[in-house]
């Protein structure tokens, strides 16, 4: 029973010294860097550097917070990327609180997996992973017209016109595989930037953005056959 219940007041006092470590960290950053929105401190597997979450990225300091240690924290020996797993946990989603409304809906064959997409037309890899999805059957697609355009100034236009055209997602194929421009007027009602204020809070950045059914996140274009892979796997 001792040596229990010494081994209980240690675990304690354990845990109360990790907490107060990251509350001084949390102390330190705040007065060193007023100026950082952190949403969270974290402990990591190396003592005395800690995790911080700001603006959906992660960064580490330790609890003098006089600097920061930008890049990914890896487990050599067992060949685990924990930055990449801890950004993979930080940008899940419940994707049924998505606002379908807002999305182009398109289903291919049984439509039994399901693909959430932020795209903007006129990105180069949303193109490339347009043409990816020919190979990709069996998928109910939601895609929510995201255009940057800051980077292509004429991609809310063209995203208008897409979503005012009757065939909404064949508008879609059609300029982004065959660049043939959409006929549609400008003059209905469109979810763009409501899509843009919720890619805004789910901390989205650059295009194509995609999450799978288990609310997964994945940036960026890719082939046919990891997407399936992927998709079968968030069943």
């Amino acid at each position: 029973m001792k040596t229990w219940l010494t081994t209980l007041i240690l675990s304690l006092s354990t845990l109360g010294l990790a907490h107060a470590d990251v509350a001084t960290t949390q102390q330190n950053l705040k007065k060193n860097f007023p100026e950082i929105p952190v949403s969270a401190v974290n402990t990591t597997p190396v003592k005395g550097v800690y995790e911080v979450i700001t603006e959906g990225q992660i960064v580490y300091t330790n609890d003098d917070a006089q600097y920061f240690f930008v890049g990914n924290l890896v487990d050599p020996k067992n060949q685990r990327n924990l930055t990449a797993e801890r950004m993979q946990q930080l940008n899940k989603i419940d994707v049924s609180t998505l606002p379908l409304n807002q999305a182009i809906k398109h289903v291919k064959g049984n439509g039994k997996r399901t693909l959430y997409i932020f795209s903007d037309p006129d990105c180069p890899y949303c193109q490339r992973l347009e043409k990816e999805l020919t190979a990709v059957d069996n998928v109910t697609i939601y895609l929510f017209l995201f255009p940057l355009t800051t980077l292509h100034p004429n991609a809310e236009t063209i995203a208008t016109q897409i979503w005012c055209s009757k065939n909404q997602y064949q508008a879609w194929q059609d300029y982004l595989l065959n660049h043939k421009a959409p006929t549609a007027s400008q003059k209905c009602s469109t979810p763009i930037q409501k899509n843009l204020a919720l890619g805004q809070k789910l901390n989205i950045n650059g295009t194509p953005t995609m999450y799978l059914k288990n609310g997964e996140r994945i940036a960026g274009a890719m082939q046919a056959g990891q997407l399936n892979t992927l998709l079968d796997q968030a069943q």
